[in-house]
Parts: structure tokens; C-alpha cells; sequence
């Protein structure tokens, strides 16, 4: 599908209903995205939302709530756009009380889930949508995997709101520093930030790439998750305890410390087909900063790096091409961050979307 970005937008205003299976206050990378997109798509459109604010546990009363909704108010709306897969299930619903357009923004997760009968109950509902929108090319070749044809299938990343970085302040530095050993001043300092999970692959680089790495190299973990109990092991294992610090959950105050600190961001991702990166937001924020990134070149991470001039993609589980790029770093920081706004900024990706939701409610 040819890029729109560059083309004006219309003058119109369509009247869109947008639903968010988990939204703010709730916190995570979903109710991020659906937070940003209602707040941004509200300054072009006259957007309506219904949203999910309270938790998984409610999510059958919210699927009720929309779907009553969905019969008798449908037809008063130009499209309807779901936040996630999720709750394709109600479109025979919209099919049934009205014309209206349907999208839906696919993530990874979503599309890739494979438990409790998920790509036998959901998939097939999201076959119907009349636009699909992957944040990343590899979401899409899942999406056409699982036979969704591509005329259907709209590539959108992830944005970042810009304007709300906010930079470092002394209290949250200092809270940082407080878990950290000893002096950093010359020190080269790794960062990776996230759950613990497998796939993120922080077991596998201790392993295989940091004990390679001279001694000046600390490396940074932020998060928490199941595999905390395996990677503080192997710090132990490799009397590592001077040189890799577990940080635990930071707030979003000391996230942006962190990434002030550090001289590189690290996210050695390894494959799981269970679990995959259906983007990498999280390598926005490190570049929002100006901190370069070294990542894993699976997945969703490309479409998050803009290789040799925000980060540096390295194939799974190259140990030396990790190690290389680490000790020879090739990136500068001066203008990473001008770099990711011009492409990933919320409101670039926001007129990006209204224009493929005009062009899809013209064809009416």
C-alpha cells in the first residue's frame, strides 16, 4: 500500500468509535498505544471511546457492555476502530445493525497467541475487518499467514509522544545511583529495560556476550518477571556482582534517568513461538533520549530501529556481532532523537491513520 504521510488531509471530520479492551489508569504498552491514538486522533476526527479502565478480570462484562452498545448506536459512526484483535468476535454484531467501516490495530501478541483455542475463535473474526493495521511488517507476515489477504493489510508503527519526554531530575538520579556499586564515572554502562522474560534474552548475553567484555563494561537490568531468579544465578555463577547490578521495577522518572545514564541500550532478544516482539517501543524511548541502541534483528525490532543511525541490528544470537558493535560503536548521539521524530511521532503515525480511515470510508 503506497505511504500517504506526505499528502494534506482532508477537510473532513469523520465521527469514528474507538474501543480499547485496557486502557489508562491501567499501565502497559497497549493502554500506552490506546491513550496516544484516542488523544491524538481526537484532534482531527470526532472520536468516541469506550474503554476497559479496570482490568482482565472485567473483560467478559466490558465484550456485553460493547456489544449492547454496538446494536443500537453503530450506525450513527463513519468507522469503528478496535484497539486490538481481541474483540473481533463483535463485528457480525456491526455487520448486522450497520455499514460502518471496521479496523483493528494488531500488535504481535495478538495476532501470534496460540492458547485456549485463540486462533480458531479470534482469527477468523479478523479476517472481516474491512483494514488492518500491523505496527510492524513482521505482525503482517503473520497476518498473512493466517490467510488475511493483503489488500486488507495497512503497516502502521508504534508512536511515541514526544513532547512528553522529560529529562532526568536529581531525586531520581539519585535513586538510581543508590543501587548501583561503586564508582561509574569511566565506566562504559549497558542498559536493558524490561520484563524478565526469556525471550528478552538477558540470560543469553551474561553468557555469551558480557563475560567476553572488558572489565570497565557494567551492565544495567531494569524490570522484573520470571527468569529474575536465573539471571541473579548466573551474576552469582560469574562473580558478576560488581559489574551487573538488578535495578528492579523503575518508575518512569528513573526509567528516564537511566537512559541519561547509560551509553548504550541493549536488547538481545532471542526467538520464542509462543512470545514475540511485535515492535519494540521501548527502543523509541531509549532514542527519545539519544541513546543508541544495539538489538536483535527479529521480529517486530526493525521497524523500531533505524539501522546505522538511531541503533545497530545484530542477527540472533551473534555473539560477536553483539560484542563488536559494543565495543566499536558506530552511532552518534547528537541526533538520534530528531531522527525517530520525524518518523515515529504520535502525531505523524495519528495523520498517517485518519488518512487510510478517510481513504477506506470514501470507498462507501
Amino acid at each position: 500500500m503506497k505511504s500517504t504521510v506526505n499528502k494534506p488531509l482532508p477537510d473532513i471530520k469523520l465521527k469514528i468509535l474507538f474501543i480499547a479492551r485496557t486502557y489508562p489508569p491501567l499501565v502497559g504498552g497497549m493502554e500506552r498505544f490506546a491513550s496516544d491514538f484516542y488523544r491524538y486522533l481526537g484532534n482531527l476526527a470526532v472520536v468516541h471511546l469506550i474503554a476497559n479502565r479496570i482490568g482482565k478480570k472485567r473483560v467478559p462484562w466490558f465484550f456485553l457492555r460493547v456489544c449492547f452498545y454496538l446494536i443500537f448506536n453503530a450506525k450513527q459512526f463513519d468507522l469503528i476502530h478496535f484497539n486490538d484483535a481481541i474483540l473481533t468476535p463483535l463485528i457480525p454484531i456491526i455487520r448486522l445493525f450497520s455499514t460502518v467501516k471496521v479496523t483493528v490495530t494488531v500488535h504481535g501478541l495478538d495476532i501470534v497467541y496460540d492458547k485456549l483455542g485463540y486462533q480458531k475463535l479470534v482469527i477468523p473474526f479478523l479476517r472481516k475487518a474491512d483494514r488492518i493495521f500491523p505496527v510492524s511488517h513482521y505482525t503482517k507476515e503473520q497476518c498473512l499467514k493466517r490467510n488475511i489477504t493483503e489488500d486488507r493489510l495497512h503497516v502502521i508503527p508504534n508512536g511515541l509522544d514526544f513532547s512528553q519526554i522529560t529529562e532526568c531530575v536529581e531525586a531520581e538520579k539519585y535513586n538510581i545511583l543508590s543501587r548501583i556499586k561503586g564508582d561509574i564515572a569511566q565506566k562504559t554502562i549497558l542498559l536493558s529495560l524490561g520484563r524478565l522474560i526469556e525471550r528478552k534474552g538477558h540470560s543469553w548475553f551474561i553468557q555469551n556476550v558480557f563475560r567476553y567484555l572488558p572489565e570497565n563494561v557494567i551492565y544495567l537490568i531494569a524490570g522484573d518477571g520470571p527468569e529474575l531468579d536465573k539471571i541473579k544465578a548466573l551474576v552469582r555463577d560469574y562473580a558478576f556482582e560488581d559489574r551487573i547490578f538488578m535495578l528492579g521495577y523503575v518508575s518512569e522518572g528513573e526509567k528516564n534517568c537511566l537512559f541519561e545514564l547509560a551509553d548504550l541500550f541493549i536488547m538481545p532478544n532471542i526467538i520464542d513461538s509462543h512470545d514475540q516482539e511485535g515492535f519494540g517501543i521501548v527502543l523509541l524511548e531509549a532514542g527519545s533520549h539519544n541513546l543508541p541502541s544495539i538489538a536483535t534483528k527479529i521480529e517486530g525490532i526493525p521497524d523500531a530501529v533505524i539501522d546505522g543511525v538511531s541503533g545497530v541490528l545484530v542477527e540472533e544470537k551473534d555473539a560477536q556481532g553483539f560484542i563488536d558493535a559494543i565495543l566499536k560503536p558506530k552511532i552518534q548521539r547528537k541526533n538520534i532523537t530528531a531522527h525517530l521524530r520525524a518518523k515515529y511521532d504520535w502525531e505523524i503515525i495519528s495523520k498517517t491513520y485518519y488518512k487510510a480511515f478517510i481513504s477506506l470510508v470514501d470507498q462507501k
